[in-house]
């Protein structure tokens, strides 16, 4: 059997990250960095930001397929990052844009900064619907 080095090298990331987070004896629901002004979220890469409407049942789709479950529970529990249950009462759309777009500029108390940019080029579509399901989450 052969395996993908990069699969490989991946899931090891992950997997020392896992035990990273879980290693901490603080809980990280107890307290969260405060949540910036937003007077710039940035773009996705064809200038479109998310409109303040989506469809929550494509955005599941859209949390889905970009693998946003291999670190994120959508309850309270932690995988890697933060459960995301809530998230549309502590921020608002802005923040949760932001957060995706450029997840170091606000990383919860508790866990290190280690979500991937690759979300930065996220259409504004994609992203209008991925928060309407987000907020979706209780």
């Amino acid at each position: 059997m052969r395996f993908d080095k990069k699969l490989i090298a991946v899931t090891a990331v992950l997997a020392i990250t896992f035990v990273v987070a879980c290693s901490s004896e603080e809980t990280p629901f107890a307290t969260t960095t405060a949540v910036p002004p937003t007077s710039s979220v940035p773009t996705a890469a064809d200038g479109a930001r998310a409109d303040t409407t989506g469809d929550p049942a494509i955005g599941e789709g859209v949390f889905t397929s970009n693998g946003c479950s291999a670190c994120h529970s959508t309850g309270d529990n932690t995988i890697v990052g933060p459960g995301l249950a809530g998230i549309g009462v502590r921020g608002d759309a802005a923040y949760i844009e932001q957060s995706v777009r450029e997840p170091g500029v606000v990383v919860v108390d508790g866990f290190a900064n280690i979500m991937p940019i690759t979300f930065a080029n996220m259409s504004g579509s994609d992203m209008a619907n991925l928060i309407a399901y987000l907020k979706t989450l209780n």
